[in-house]
């Protein structure tokens, strides 16, 4: 009896032992089944999306290239409005896809596009040097701008002469470069001036004022304005007799011309210059102003006639002064030459040395314009009767840019101040 209960027993714990593993293996597969699936689940939400999209500037982008697969609920938390892709800079963005899921991104935009152009080929000699790096490219172009163009390393040695290519290297604001090969021709300059229109002169002591331009040229094969110099130092007007007079023309290249001329002045004699109607005029004028204790004096006199009694007028010059004085005595107006001319033959007729100062050309100006020198008081001295510029007997270093001359030209002048010289100007006739 008790051993069939004991049985009984048994066989009723295996039975309970059974159902337990059963339910035990029952939880078991559906906790791997749940498991299985949340993976699952998981893979399919987050191996499609791309959390680090890199884009070049000045391209475009999209909620789709934040996805391998983009699930067709997938949009941008993150206002994406406001960005310019044309400038480089790095975005946080928040991405929402399905329901349940949002994720961070990053989005990079940079720029790797150096910029591009074209080369300008250039032609020019040696002694210019290389020209400007601006003007050896042209079409110059990148996105964010031009931040640098100068020339790269290797840049030859020009100065023999020949065919070059020349690196210039453009480079843009984030250190894009690109090296742009500019041909360049160099030529070498070896051919001198060419001084045309010298010839040997005679001039009369008291006659028309010598302009040693006048009728020269000079031109050169590369240089458009080559200097011309004149050496007329030996050269007196007041003393008869012959006299060389040196003309040198020199290019940018360092090329040089050189010629000389033979001037002969001669002296006229006080009946010829009798003759002449301007003297005339002088005589007749003269007669009317104070001769004063000395030349100086004397000259300064003149020289206030000349400012009250003739107007200013610009209009075109006459051939010798002579003909230009006359007009002045006969009009009593003229221009800058009118006057100066006037001015020298009153001095001529008082027996005052005298010349007529032509202006050269300056940086201020390159037009004409005509001053006296006078000697007085043992030196040359500069006077001006236009009513632009007047002044009475001054030295050189007290002269403006207007009155910019050739020194060589004309006699040494007095390097001190004259003694109550102050400039002149009077009241001037209507």
């Amino acid at each position: 009896m008790k051993k069939a209960t004991r049985g009984r027993k048994a066989a009723k714990g295996k039975k309970v032992f059974r159902i337990v593993r059963i339910c035990l293996a029952v939880l078991f597969c559906v906790a791997a089944i749940a498991a299985v699936s949340l993976v699952a689940v998981k893979d399919f939400y987050t191996k499609p999306l791309i959390t680090d999209v890199t884009i070049e500037a000045g391209s475009t982008f999209s909620i789709d290239d934040f996805f391998k697969t983009k699930p067709d609920s997938a949009r941008f938390i993150t206002d994406v409005s406001g960005i310019d892709t044309k400038i480089p800079a790095v975005y946080g963005l928040k991405i929402a896809y399905d329901k349940h899921f949002d994720q961070e991104v990053r989005l990079t935009i940079q720029d790797t596009t150096a910029p591009t152009g074209k080369a300008v080929k250039q032609e020019f000699f040696t002694v210019d040097g290389l020209p400007e790096v601006d003007k050896c490219v042209t079409d110059l172009y990148d996105l964010n701008g031009i931040a640098e163009v100068k020339f790269g390393d290797g840049v030859p040695d020009i100065s023999a002469g020949g065919d070059f290519m020349v690196p210039v290297v453009v480079t843009d604001p984030y250190q894009n470069s690109t090296t742009i090969e500019v041909p360049m021709h160099v030529k070498k300059d070896s051919t001198p001036p060419v001084i045309a229109g010298l010839k040997d002169n005679q001039m009369v002591r008291s006659g028309d004022e010598i302009d040693f331009r006048e009728g020269v040229t000079v031109t050169d094969d590369y240089d458009p304005e080559p200097v011309l110099t004149i050496d007329a130092s030996k050269f007196d007007y007041n003393k008869p007799g012959k006299y060389t007079v040196l003309y040198k023309a020199t290019d940018r290249s360092g090329n040089v011309t050189e010629k000389k001329i033979t001037l002969e002045v001669w002296q006229s004699s006080a009946s010829d210059l009798k003759t002449k109607e301007a003297y005339k005029y002088a005589d007749e004028i003269l007669k009317k102003i104070k001769k004063g204790n000395n030349d100086a004096e004397y000259a300064k006199n003149i020289y206030k006639w000349v400012c009250k009694n003739l107007v200013y007028l610009g209009r075109a010059g006459h051939p010798t002064f002579e003909k230009a004085a006359l007009a002045g005595f006969k009009d009593r107006k003229g221009n800058c030459w009118v006057m100066c001319c006037c001015y020298k033959v009153l001095l001529d007729r008082a027996n005052i040395p005298n010349l007529i100062v032509s202006r050269a050309n300056s940086k201020v100006t390159r037009s004409n314009h005509y001053w006296n020198l006078i000697y007085v008081d043992k030196g040359w001295y500069h006077c001006d009767c236009t009513p632009l510029y007047p002044f009475f007997m001054k030295i050189d270093s007290q002269l403006d840019d207007f009155h910019t001359f050739e020194s060589k030209l004309y006699p040494k002048r007095a390097t001190k101040k004259a003694k109550s010289t102050k400039g002149y100007y009077a009241k001037r006739a209507n």
